[in-house]
């Protein structure tokens, strides 16, 4: 069985027929470097800045310890998160707040145009008192019949068994249709031909 590889001798006399100064080959240039200082020129590039921040602001793992009890790791994560739910509840009562304020200032508005116009403040009231008059309650006493002002939708009929039969029966193609109607042409004027030779002959 041949060796895989060149004796010693073969070797070294084709590297003395190669040469020393020769050109580089395609390999990376990682060939030169000792395996221990590999990994400081094959690490991965350092991540932007934004990536960075990104990864900052992710929200962290947190996993209990070994022998850490359940209230401190509770209080561990509520100190984690309490930032978030602050902020949070912060911005909820912010937009409250924000819509008491329109509503107050709509209302204020609305007080000034009334004291303005005389006029508009009577169609408001109107206006007020028909949305109340509309407003049922419980306690509320009826003083005529309702009045039924939709139109009550038409019920579909049931179709009758011969209907039915009708409708599952198979539609003639049109030649057919067309024989069918030249037949019944046919026995039309035989039964008035017969009927008038009836008549003929009673007289």
């Amino acid at each position: 069985m041949p060796h895989k590889r060149a004796k010693s001798s073969a070797r070294h006399s084709q590297r003395d027929a190669l040469g020393f100064d020769r050109a580089p080959t395609g390999k990376s240039g990682l060939d030169d470097i000792p395996r221990s200082a590999r990994h400081l020129f094959s690490a991965p590039p350092p991540k932007r800045k934004a990536e960075t921040e990104t990864t900052s602001q992710e929200t962290p793992t947190l996993k209990i310890r070994p022998n850490e009890r359940m209230r401190d790791f509770n209080q561990r994560v509520e100190n984690a998160f309490a930032t978030d739910i602050n902020s949070t509840m912060r911005r909820e009562q912010r937009s409250e707040s924000n819509t008491r304020k329109r509503e107050r200032r709509r209302e204020l508005l609305k007080a000034k145009k009334r004291a303005a116009n005389p006029q508009l403040a009577r169609e408001d009231a109107a206006a007020d008192w028909a949305r109340a008059s509309k407003t049922r309650s419980l306690h509320d006493v009826a003083q005529a019949p309702p009045v039924i002002t939709a139109r009550p939708k038409e019920r579909k009929k049931a179709p009758t068994a011969v209907e039915a039969q009708a409708a599952a029966r198979p539609k003639p193609s049109l030649a057919r249709q067309k024989i069918l109607d030249e037949e019944r042409e046919r026995v039309v004027k035989q039964y008035r031909a017969l009927k008038k030779a009836r008549e003929q002959a009673g007289a």
